[in-house]
């Protein structure tokens, strides 16, 4: 955009002229107000002086009041007198313009020189908004190599602008990172979930397609063909549900009813929910749950994190015991959950929430390899974490912390 478009497609500029064609006219009432003044002025002391010259005082004397009272008793029977209007004087309009055209041409100029400087100065602002749009526009379609100058006066609402947008272009870089990391996230996450079902679905469609098309199948191989199918099933429906479950931890949008709850009473609902695996795999529980150790939490959320913990010692540790136990000091409430397993390698801790990072080998799919990630979510979404320690051949023992 040139300067006769950003003249022409801008209001302020018109604004500008008409504002200066407004002073010129101002310049013009001023000039013919103050040349009047002024010619009233020096006119009235020409009339005293030619009185003074007429009454006999000289004509390079300063006019006397006895030299003005002498003419005007000479000119008497001309009724001329000090009193006359200067604007009765034939050389009255001379003088008012020779006094007008110098005031008006000197308040005329500085009217001019305001408009041109304030005009130069808009422009200029104008000149550097046109380059600072061309750089957005650059911004929007390569956010990446985008670069933004700052214009303007370091305090200037051009040169606010400038930063304002740098630091737009930087939370828009921001966004596009985080939104081609959650891309790939969920490209791995499906992917891993797929695999996660394909295994079920192959031995869901292979045992079906036994059962109708071999006819000499025994009662008792029908029956073990069938309970595997539902077994498959039930592991794929729950996979799909925790699948859920940390896709809505993941994106926040997870509400929990906070209200203070007993977490003795906590650990006891999930160790009742979980009751029926234990017994499968001849788990016993230890507990150690005193009363009234209360906290503001999601009692079915943070039930459910406890939960997966138990569930994962059971299904992954090969143990023989789990325990149970809350405490409380002056600065932290803590749930331990530890187990007397196999134990958990060091470099192996710092991978064990991630998702779909432990396998069980259980073929009923007790483990979908969701829970440990959804129960630090959890955790964290309480604003606690979770801390683990583990020894091989020693159990693990992890810690839920929640500072007062």
């Amino acid at each position: 955009m040139d300067r006769t478009d950003r003249f022409i497609n801008n209001r302020a500029p018109k604004k500008l002229l008409v504002i200066f064609l407004l002073l010129l006219t101002l310049s013009a009432c001023a000039a013919f107000f103050i040349s009047g003044k002024c010619a009233d002025v020096i006119v009235h002391e020409q009339i005293r002086s030619g009185l003074s010259v007429a009454g006999g005082g000289k004509f390079t004397d300063f006019p006397d009041d006895d030299s003005i009272s002498a003419g005007e008793e000479a000119m008497k029977k001309y009724s001329i007198d000090r009193s006359i209007p200067p604007r009765m004087m034939k050389n009255y309009g001379s003088v008012r313009r020779v006094i007008f055209y110098p005031v008006f041409g000197l308040l005329a100029l500085i009217s001019a020189i305001w408009y041109f400087i304030s005009l130069r100065e808009l422009m200029a602002i104008y000149r550097d908004l046109e380059k600072l749009r061309n750089e957005c526009v650059k911004a929007a379609d390569d956010s990446e190599n985008a670069v933004i100058t700052l214009y303007g006066e370091d305090l200037g609402s051009v040169h606010r602008i400038s930063d304002a947008v740098e630091m737009l272009v930087d939370r828009l870089n921001n966004t596009k990172f985080s939104l081609s990391s959650e891309q790939r996230y969920l490209r791995v996450f499906l992917t891993d979930l797929s695999h996660q079902i394909k295994t079920s679905l192959a031995v869901v469609r292979l045992n079906t397609d036994m059962l109708t098309e071999l006819d000499d199948l025994s009662e008792e191989r029908r029956e073990k063909l069938s309970d595997e199918i539902q077994l498959n099933l039930d592991g794929m429906e729950r996979l799909v549900i925790e699948a859920i479950k940390f896709a809505k931890l993941e994106a926040n949008a997870v509400e929990y009813d906070m209200q203070e709850s007993d977490l003795s009473e906590v650990c006891q609902l999930a160790i009742k929910r979980i009751s029926p695996l234990l017994r499968k795999k001849n788990i016993t529980v230890r507990t150690q749950l005193p009363e009234n150790i209360t906290m503001l939490c999601d009692k079915s959320w943070l039930c459910e994190a406890v939960e997966n913990i138990l569930k994962n010692s059971a299904d992954h540790s090969g143990c023989t015991e789990v325990s149970a136990e809350v405490t409380a000091d002056p600065v932290m409430v803590k749930m331990i959950l530890t187990d007397n397993g196999r134990g958990i390698p060091q470099e192996n801790i710092p991978k064990l929430f991630e998702r779909f990072s432990s396998k069980s080998s259980d073929t009923t799919m007790y483990s979908s390899g969701l829970g440990m990630s959804i129960s630090q979510k959890i955790v964290r979404g309480h604003g606690g974490d979770i801390l683990v320690y583990s020894e091989p051949d020693k159990g693990t023992r992890f810690e839920f912390v929640f500072l007062k």
